[in-house]
């Protein structure tokens, strides 16, 4: 793995057990940011409303160290963590967990509940497709019609991530769009170029 790289996860993954009538489901998933991971978690939950517990735990490349977990219910440190730690045993970044318990009526107590959440992550961990990423950095732009499709071939030779892009159609063209890093230097000096030529243009580049 080169410098600056990391592991991630690429699509859903989930696995499910039952420990002493209590049913646990873990899913994993990417998300870069928290409102990703927030996202990633609201929409697991509703599949499963009429759960006792949503766990959870996020992590994330940027800001260094940013990483995150929620007991939600559960007592302290029995839950949360416990994923945090299946998510850091795979040294993975930019993921999102959460673990659905349906309460079987039998107490797990502490041991139990960590041993749960902990081995349930490992396992939908171990069927996920782990991928190795590289950080991203957001071009937000504002352009007109005429050159978007030429901003989109320019962006398309720095290695952009359309997936997560949904540019707004007005009078211009608005949005945001992920490209490596490492690029950001080299495709600031062909947007400078774009900007000149273009009748409306405007960008900004996270750093």
């Amino acid at each position: 793995m080169e410098k600056g790289q990391f592991f991630s996860v690429r699509g859903l993954a989930c696995f499910e057990t039952t420990v002493r009538r209590s049913r646990f489901i873990a899913c994993v998933g990417p998300a870069s940011t928290r409102s990703e991971a927030e996202r990633f978690v609201k929409d697991m939950a509703s599949k499963y409303p009429k759960a006792n517990h949503y766990c959870r735990a996020y992590r994330f490349f940027g800001p260094p160290g940013e990483e995150y977990s929620a007991d939600a219910g559960e007592p302290a440190g029995t839950a949360g963590r416990p994923i945090l730690g299946a998510l850091k045993k795979f040294s993975l970044l930019d993921v999102a967990a959460i673990v659905t318990r349906y309460y079987g009526g039998i107490k797990l107590r502490v041991r139990g509940l960590i041993a749960a959440y902990g081995e349930t992550v490992t396992r939908a961990v171990e069927s996920a497709d782990i991928i190795v990423k590289e950080p991203m950095t957001a071009i937000s732009f504002a352009c007109s019609y005429e050159i978007f499709s030429i901003l989109n071939e320019t962006l398309s030779r720095a290695g952009a991530d359309f997936s997560a892009s949904s540019p707004v159609f007005g009078e211009i063209i608005s949005g945001e769009i992920n490209i490596p890093k490492k690029h950001s230097d080299s495709i600031s000096k062909e947007l400078l170029d774009l900007k000149a030529r273009a009748r409306f243009f405007t960008y900004s580049i996270s750093r």
